[in-house]
């Protein structure tokens, strides 16, 4: 699942937390795959929880990009969970900088788009290099709102650091604020809402599933 300034819900608890906090409860949507079967359609508790920062940086050449896969693959990040009861739950904040962030998932498929088929960031154009792009305005590292959650074997999400004309290069630098979370599943009390967690595919598509 992916948010950019997202409201969270939790009743009772004021100011409204940014991250999850040990006893609150999230919903996996049934739409994940069958691959994720450990989280597909389950309904958990979070039993503990850990905040983990890091930050990472690359110095980008005007209208050129980087790649940065989250994955644990080999040419990952390794980011992700690596055992099936962690949820980690992650904010992005981005300093300052001439730069674009666009989501895609998985590789070659962006994640912010429109219906019509031209309407798809294109980093060559001057007009479509702007569609569904993160500026480091939109999710500052003082006030991140950008936030993803990730599972083991997620299939990779990569994020594209974009440098933008008008500077020679540019030092792109996301902050990760990660939260750490042991799930424990259950069945929540009457009075409590899970916070639903959806597949990504569903955010890309606006699919109301099968």
């Amino acid at each position: 699942m992916i948010e950019v300034r997202p409201t969270e819900v939790f009743a009772g608890v004021q100011p409204r937390p940014k991250i999850l906090l040990v006893n609150h409860w999230v919903k996996f949507s049934n739409n994940f795959p069958d691959t994720l079967d450990h989280v597909k359609g389950k309904t958990v508790r979070i039993a503990k929880q850990q905040q983990v920062s890091y930050e990472l940086s690359w110095i980008v050449k005007e209208d050129c990009y980087k790649d940065v896969n989250l994955s644990n693959e080999d040419a990952g990040e390794k980011l992700y969970p690596d055992v099936t009861d962690n949820l980690y739950e992650v904010l992005i904040g981005f300093k300052p900088g001439n730069y674009l962030c666009h989501v895609f998932f998985p590789a070659a498929y962006p994640l912010y788009r429109l219906d019509y088929p031209d309407m798809s960031p294109l980093i060559s154009s001057d007009a479509y290099k702007y569609l569904g792009a993160i500026k480091p305005s939109d999710s500052p590292v003082e006030n991140p709102t950008f936030k993803l959650y990730l599972v083991y074997k997620l299939k990779p999400i990569i994020l594209r650091l974009y440098a933008d004309d008008g500077v020679d290069y540019e030092k792109a630098t996301m902050q990760f604020s990660i939260n750490r979370c042991l799930m424990e599943r259950g069945v929540p009390p009457p009075h409590i809402t899970p916070k639903p967690i959806l597949y990504l595919d569903e955010i890309k598509w606006l699919s109301a599933g099968a």
